[in-house]
């Protein structure tokens, strides 16, 4: 939802994208730029849907996931503070090639795509700006889709417990059965009972009845999931 709080030029110049920007430059992208919240868990966008906007994250992580054809939810990165996704509108594709969902409590700095349009006219420069920011977004995506074809089970199960973890309490936990959980991985229900053992024994997680406790989500992320996981909003 967006807020009517706006966004000062100070906070915009803390994205590392605008940092280099000109202050008159960063000034307009603050007057037309929206502020929005996501709690734990709730979908920003949706794979398929219109795509109408340019995201920065200003606080938490957004994870990008992918629907295989089969249904297999895969994770293709996350998107730290300071990280932009969503570039459709720069491209003028008209669909999100993927799905984004706030791992945790985010705030975006959100730039529509009717004020990029306006932006577009005005200053061409600063356009160019921004597709210089997201080529190198593009370079990551293309890695990533190297190394997701040579996930391992662990890895995906993992990816699944944190896709699929409701953070709203103290502790993050997932309610699936481990069924459910085989299906979502691709795998069978004896591979997931003896992984999360293996989890349960390292501490990493805690088997409860109709639950799966989280207790070091960091452990779950699987091994091309960002460039840089040290670094937390």
């Amino acid at each position: 939802m967006a807020e009517s709080l706006p966004i000062n030029f100070n906070e915009l110049c803390e994205i590392p994208a605008f940092r280099d920007l000109p202050a008159q430059q960063v000034q307009s992208l603050a007057a037309v730029m929206v502020r929005r919240h996501y709690a734990p868990g709730q979908f920003i966008f949706i794979e398929g849907e219109q795509a109408d906007s340019l995201w920065f994250v200003f606080q938490g992580r957004v994870k990008i996931i992918k629907h295989s054809l089969n249904g297999r939810v895969q994770g293709l990165c996350l998107m730290n503070r300071g990280k932009c996704f969503g570039s459709c509108p720069l491209f003028e594709m008209e669909k999100n090639p993927a799905t984004a969902q706030a791992l945790d409590q985010v705030t975006l700095f959100v730039l529509p795509e009717e004020a990029l349009q306006q932006l577009k006219g005005h200053d061409p420069h600063l356009v160019k700006a921004l597709l210089h920011i997201y080529s190198q977004r593009l370079d990551h995506l293309a890695r990533v889709s190297e190394v997701l074809g040579s996930w391992t089970v662990s890895d995906r199960i993992n990816d699944c417990l944190l896709t699929y973890a409701n953070r709203e309490g103290p502790q993050s936990y997932v309610e699936l059965t481990q069924e459910k959980l085989a299906a979502l991985s691709g795998t069978v229900r004896e591979v997931v009972t003896r992984h999360l053992g293996l989890l349960e024994k390292e501490g990493i997680v805690r088997n409860e009845t109709g639950r799966i406790v989280i207790l070091n989500a960091d452990a779950l992320l699987p091994p091309c999931s960002c460039e840089d996981h040290s670094t937390h909003a």
